[in-house]
């Protein structure tokens, strides 16, 4: 064994990011600049890199773990620190390094615990002695080192095996195909989907009450909506809902100063949680005196309405400042109280105490964030005794786009992430699902899914285009070609849940029933890209009628089309053109066919389809199940009359 100390390289796949939206990797990005301060070898003065996007986040304490992948006999570590010279009309407290702690053995009961003050303006170095595996660092941000190098050398392997990954198995994709909705939203409009993200407020349904969490129904506590009757009548249509029971209060409901994760501080959510699934759920055994409602209401158990629930909504989003945004840990704690009460530690709160077969997602993120993730499942693993992840199916959101600075070059973005309104000389603008890489950007999640959690499923419940033409919306559909940008938008909604089923995310959710006000005023982000349009008729309970866009008879379609069916292959196909098929329970095939460029391309596209009988159904306005005619098959082929525009070859 090699027992000379030497450098141990740091990559961002060894970091666990207990803030989550930190650029910790910029800690150990000038590895091979750095020198060999142990060995007096000089290197290149460190660099401060960017850490953080957003003002609040510079002024939080900062913590992650190093996890070297075996066991290692750490013999020092070396600390540089840079900073600004203080000013006196500054605060000087946002200069300088203090104290840095650092943590090493088991996470969450460290075995080492030290505290390390680095000299200014150089390597300042401390000798170490420990065995591990896992090493945390934590200090406040704005008085952050700029670089960290750790020396030591390898005693053992680690004791956990990354697991190999397991096939997935793709389910039928009879309520797959979904959109954010409201209880007011019309019967029309419901049905234009199987599968409905159904926007709840927590407050619509009760106060924040930690003693106590009485909640009303039926009407509601905040509105006149029956939400006995949305159910009932959105199970009747056979359409799958799912309650997003959002809220932007503190992370901890007790008090300001609690401990955000300690899972026994979102009590009176969990709470809440069992009352609302105790009764929208399966579960008829639930002891009648453990109903919890408003006065006036009727108590009432296991009434089958519903099958899953989502708590909160992009918890993860830093927009809205610290007191709102849940680190991953806090974010496990949460869900760990609210999906079995911590394990039972709690008793008659979260989901699966009011019923087990009831499922549970994690809070929609506000990107397809895998780091964040893994940081829960670091925390579950050492602070629950099935070293599980508490929810039932991960959950994201992600926009394509692209911006365009000022010289006009392009980059791929998440919109929902990257733009938080200050465009300043950028342009932004929506892009298909092909141009924004959709399936790759799963592959990390998948990746993880696929080795850890085989049988989680992966749902998008937020993806879509806004269909105001104006330069300043950040996530138009802009019209091209022949296509106008409303066609556009249904064609490229279309395309992504095509893509979506492909890879076997078992939900996705376009983002939303309606616009947010006049498509032609709707500037900005989001206010258009509705599958309605206003003028929407609405009395004070229900929205009665609204003008349908191309998009809602689109999706529409695509939902009649696929619904019975499961993905089965993507077939070969000709240079920018893609085949999948899907296949029915009967064995039955469908075919969906589209180019996936944005120019207006259009192609002849042989397809080997056997025998039988088969009809074109292609997208059309004001058709709610396509325009369909039959196609000739000659020698078990047919001819599809491809574009960008998806059109499916169905088996009769």
């Amino acid at each position: 064994m090699n027992t000379k100390p030497q450098k141990i390289r740091v990559t961002p796949e060894m970091i666990i990011n207990d803030m989550g939206i930190e650029r910790v990797p910029n800690f150990f990005c000038e590895f091979d600049n750095d020198g060999d301060p142990l060995y007096g070898v000089e290197g290149q003065r460190p660099q401060v890199h960017p850490r953080h996007d957003h003002w609040w986040v510079g002024k939080t304490d900062l913590a992650f773990t190093v996890d070297l992948g075996a066991i290692y006999q750490i013999t020092n570590m070396y600390i540089y620190n840079d900073y600004d010279e203080y000013k006196p009309e500054q605060d000087k407290a946002d200069y300088g390094v203090r104290k840095v702690k650092v943590k090493m053995g088991t996470p969450f009961s460290w075995e080492y615990d030290e505290e390390l003050a680095p000299k200014e303006r150089e390597w300042t170095g401390f000798e170490t002695s420990h065995e591990t595996q896992y090493i945390n660092f934590s200090f406040n941000n704005n008085q952050a080192p700029s670089e960290i190098l750790i020396y030591g050398y390898e005693v053992a392997p680690s004791p956990e095996v990354i697991p190999e990954k397991k096939e997935h198995k793709f389910k039928d994709l009879s309520e797959f195909v979904g959109m954010n909705a409201f209880v007011n939203d019309g019967n029309d409009i419901l049905r234009a989907v199987s599968y409905i993200r159904e926007y709840h407020p927590w407050i619509w349904s009760c106060t924040p009450d930690l003693e106590k969490t009485t909640i009303s129904f039926s009407p509601s506590f905040a509105g006149p909506w029956d939400f006995d009757d949305f159910y009932r009548k959105t199970h009747e249509f056979g359409i799958d809902v799912c309650p997003v029971l959002s809220t932007h209060q503190k992370r901890c409901p007790k008090d300001g100063t609690c401990d955000s994760t300690d899972p026994k501080n979102y009590m009176s959510y969990a709470t809440m949680l069992f009352q609302f699934v105790a009764r929208y759920g399966s579960n008829k055994s639930i002891d009648p005196s453990l109903i919890q409602v408003g006065e006036g209401q009727e108590p009432k158990i296991g009434l089958g309405y519903l099958k899953s629930v989502e708590p909160l909504n992009e918890p993860d989003g830093t927009w809205l400042g610290r007191d709102p945004y849940f680190s991953p840990f806090e974010l496990a704690a949460f869900l760990s109280m609210c999906y079995d009460g911590h394990e039972g530690m709690y008793k008659n709160v979260g989901v699966k105490q009011a019923d087990p077969n009831f499922k549970m997602s994690m809070s929609g993120g506000a990107g397809l964030n895998s780091n964040y993730i893994r940081a829960m499942a670091f925390w579950c693993k050492y602070n629950r005794k099935d070293k599980r992840l508490p929810f039932d199916a991960i959950n994201a959101h992600c926009y394509c786009g692209k911006k365009l600075d000022e010289d006009g070059i392009a980059k791929l973005v998440d919109i929902n992430i990257e733009d938080r309104g200050d465009q300043g000389a950028s342009v932004w603008m929506g892009v298909s699902p092909e141009e924004g890489d959709i399936i790759g950007r799963f592959d990390s999640i998948r990746d993880f899914r696929d080795r850890y959690y085989p049988d989680m499923e992966i749902w998008l419940t937020e993806f879509g285009w806004d269909t105001n033409q104006s330069w300043k919306t950040t996530n138009s559909s802009h019209a091209y070609a022949d296509f106008t940008g409303r066609q556009v938008q249904g064609i490229w909604l279309v395309r992504e849940y095509l893509l979506l089923s492909s890879i076997g995310v078992e939900k996705a959710a376009m983002y939303m029933s309606r616009d947010c006000g006049p498509e032609e005023t709707a500037v900005g982000k989001y206010g258009s890209c509705g599958l309605i349009r206003f003028p929407i008729e609405i009395d004070a309970t229900n929205v009665i009628q609204g003008n349908k866009k191309d998009s809602f008879y689109y999706v529409y379609t695509l939902k009649e089309t696929l619904k019975d069916t499961r993905f089965d292959c993507e077939l070969p196909a000709p240079e920018n053109v893609k085949i999948f098929k899907y296949v029915t329970a009967e064995g039955k095939a469908k075919y969906a066919v589209w180019c996936i460029t944005s120019v207006g391309m259009k192609a002849d596209v042989e397809l080997e389809v056997g025998e039988g009988e088969f009809t074109l159904v292609e997208l059309a306005n004001e058709k709610y199940n396509g325009k369909r005619s039959d196609i000739e098959v000659k020698d078990g082929k047919v001819i599809v009359p491809a574009s960008e525009s998806p059109v499916f070859i169905v088996q009769k």
